[in-house]
């Protein structure tokens, strides 16, 4: 049997950066589905808004990953051998950019939000919803000429619209919450350290990684302005956002376990919002995150994640009681 000749270069060039994305995108989906299993699992009782979020998010990203696969199929399946067919985009259009536009819209209007609920600085929420809309923008307009066109067209002032302003933005909620971690320290008592670092490393993590794919986006397609390796990285930007959103609200299952760091916290936090000293209780006995009824001597301090507005879960609410329960 005669070997079969070996793949150009120049087809090298543009296979891999598909099919390597196209992997990671779809490992990332993987992950995303056990996020999403942990929270329809632990949290039944949010809001439904906040359920509704969740649950959209996981639809359009499965969407966007089934897509992934009829683009891969289309190429390296079907049109094996037809070099033709790799100059266009088919779905790609709308997969990666259009669908990715909608969801890092969606996560990062949330992350406004949260900072919203804990500094109350409007200026601030301003500026990062703002931002967040324009990289949306340039990240549908990207993708609609590209669309229109049928094959890789990139607008260069499209891509800075949509890699610039989504790096500003995850720059701007990681130094948010690491502002609100300063103030708070300032603040608080060494109760609340451990939870609000828990808190603010994870959003700082999480957004550092998506500005530092946003920003190799860009230094890809600008080192390699006739190539498309910046498919690699844009392409998992979407998964990125959505692991991260749903992240976030598992967190919550910390602070359910922890209730003396969640009671705590949210004293810091009103503290911050309002300006004023935090106001910390007498803890002589604490019982565990369950529905059990207190005292009339007894109060109750909403977690974390009530304070965000994310609804009454099961177990989101820790009593604190100055004397012994008669549950």
């Amino acid at each position: 049997m005669a070997s079969l000749p070996s793949a150009p270069p120049e087809v090298i060039k543009h296979t891999a950066p598909l099919l390597f994305g196209f992997l990671a995108n779809w490992w990332l989906h993987g992950v995303l589905c056990v996020q999403t299993y942990v929270y329809s699992y632990n949290f039944p009782d949010d809001k439904r808004t906040v359920k509704a979020l969740a649950y959209f998010v996981f639809l359009l990203e499965t969407v966007q990953t089934i897509m992934t696969g009829a683009d891969t199929y289309y190429w390296f399946i079907e049109g094996y051998g037809v070099l033709e067919r790799l100059q266009e985009s088919h779905l790609t259009p709308i997969d990666i950019p259009l669908i990715e536009a909608v969801i890092s819209l969606i996560v990062q209007e949330y992350f406004c939000y949260r900072i919203w609920t804990l500094t109350r600085n409007p200026w601030l929420c301003i500026a990062i919803g703002t931002i967040a809309i324009v990289q949306f923008i340039g990240c549908f307009w990207g993708g609609m000429a590209s669309l229109v066109v049928g094959k890789y067209i990139v607008s260069k002032v499209a891509l800075y619209l949509w890699t610039i302003p989504s790096a500003a933005v995850d720059i701007l909620i990681a130094g948010s919450m690491i502002y609100l971690l300063r103030r708070v320290r300032d603040q608080g008592s060494r109760f609340s350290n451990h939870a609000l670092v828990r808190v603010v490393r994870l959003v700082v993590e999480t957004n550092a990684l998506t500005a530092g794919v946003a920003i190799g986006s860009l230094t890809l397609f600008l080192s390699f302005p006739n190539e498309i390796y910046y498919v690699f990285t844009s392409g998992i930007i979407g998964k990125l956002y959505s692991n991260a959103l749903l992240v976030s609200l598992n967190n919550r299952i910390y602070f359910r376990d922890h209730p003396i760091a969640a009671t705590v916290i949210v004293d810091s936090e009103h503290a911050v919002s309002s300006d004023q000293s935090p106001r910390f209780a007498h803890f002589s006995q604490v019982h565990p995150p369950t529905r059990a009824k207190t005292t009339d001597e007894g109060f109750k301090l909403r977690s974390i994640p009530n304070r965000m507005g994310l609804g009454e879960s099961k177990g989101d609410e820790a009593s604190i009681s100055s004397g012994p329960s008669n549950s």
